[in-house]
């Protein structure tokens, strides 16, 4: 059994706690299983952020917000690009999700990689929230300062997304079973 260093084990006990049906990758019969819920998990606050979006970006619409629009559609088509890419993440051949063992296998990364990509999205709520609250009260230039600091954490997302597909794919050729 891998050797996990105490970061992530930290790791791996907060998306324990919060991702219902989160398991390990130590067990071959649970990695299905904790793809499957982080996935969801995923997908849910993806979706609801997106949502959240959409009605700002209604509400800037009907209050004629025009300098708000370019950044509400940026932002719009950012969280659906995120949550295609994540929807149709394919492991191609890799052998991970079915190797009875795993040897020298760094679990580490991978619980790091899956935590990082979790504190990010539970951070949009609150700051879609501080969109909305500067649209609300008309402070624009802070709209626009907020809206590159989603895109930015979109970007680090889909950053630890790609290197977490990556690592899983090449899982078979790193010579890991």
């Amino acid at each position: 059994m891998p050797k996990l260093d105490p970061d992530s084990i930290k790791a791996r006990k907060t998306l324990t706690k919060k991702i219902a049906g989160y398991g390990d990758y130590e067990k071959q019969n649970e990695r299905n299983k904790t793809e499957g819920a982080l996935r969801n998990y995923l997908e849910t606050r993806l979706s609801n952020s997106s949502d959240d979006i959409k009605k700002i970006q209604e509400a800037a619409l009907m209050s004629q917000m025009i300098t708000t629009w370019s950044d509400l559609d940026r932002l719009v088509s950012s969280f659906s690009d995120l949550r295609l890419l994540l929807d149709n993440t394919d492991y191609g051949i890799s052998t991970f999700f079915d190797s009875n063992v795993i040897k020298e296998f760094d679990l580490s990364y991978l619980y790091t990689l899956e935590n990082t990509i979790v504190d990010i999205i539970d951070r949009l709520k609150g700051k879609i929230s501080k969109f909305n609250d500067s649209i609300e009260s008309g402070m624009l230039s802070d709209s626009s300062r907020i809206t590159n600091e989603i895109l930015d954490d979109l970007s680090a997302i889909r950053d630890a997304w790609e290197e977490r597909r990556r690592l899983i794919f090449d899982f078979q050729k790193l010579g890991l079973v």
